[in-house]
This record gives C-alpha cells, sequence and structure tokens, in this order.
C-alpha cells in the first residue's frame, strides 16, 4: 500500500528438553539447583515458549555463531558408544517478522 515502509526482524532461539524440563541454551541458568523459568504458553496468536532468549542475527553467519554458543551449552553424558552423547532434544527457531511502517507507526 501507498506510504508503507516493510522491514525484516530475523531472531534466533535455542532451547532442549531434559528430563521434562526446558533450558534455554543461549541463557543457561548455572545454578544447578535452580529450575528453568520457561514455560511453555498459548494466547491468541498460538503457541509459544515464555522467557525464551531470542538473539537478533543479520546473516547466515550470526545464525551459526548462535547454533555454536548454544551447542556449548547442551546437555552430554557419556554413554557406552558415544563418549558426547546428548540425552535431551534440541530445538533451533528462526523466527522472520515483517514490519510495516506507515504514517509513522510500526506494526507486525
Amino acid at each position: 500500500r501507498q506510504g508503507e515502509t516493510a522491514q525484516f526482524q530475523v531472531t534466533c532461539s535455542m532451547m532442549e528438553i531434559y528430563r521434562k524440563e526446558l533450558r534455554d541454551l543461549l541463557n543457561p541458568v548455572r545454578d544447578a539447583k535452580k529450575k528453568s523459568e520457561l514455560k511453555i504458553r498459548t494466547n491468541k496468536e498460538g503457541t509459544f515458549v515464555q522467557g525464551l532468549k531470542k538473539s537478533p542475527v543479520n546473516s547466515y553467519a550470526a545464525i551459526e555463531k548462535v547454533q555454536e554458543i548454544g551447542g556449548q551449552n547442551r546437555t552430554i553424558g557419556a554413554t557406552a558408544m558415544n563418549a558426547t552423547s546428548s540425552r535431551a532434544h534440541t530445538i533451533v527457531t528462526i523466527s522472520l517478522v515483517q514490519l510495516l511502517k506507515d504514517d509513522g507507526r510500526t506494526k507486525e
């Protein structure tokens, strides 16, 4: 439409599910006694993980860097078959949001 300008915002998040608990791999809880604050929520826009860190990225290299950081925080443990086996499920999310500026106002 006339007068609208589009911009894009790209973010990347990384979490794991380990022993029925969600862990933010980009903002890990360092104290073993402290529980993760992540919660699965649903609203009119859909289902999301409340409290999950979303890192802004602007290139494929930036996404790789986020994955590298998150990978260093994964839960691993040795097994008879593999010395660095992960007992968790890792979820990487890349979000693309289009922002429209119309007459000075920004909307998604």
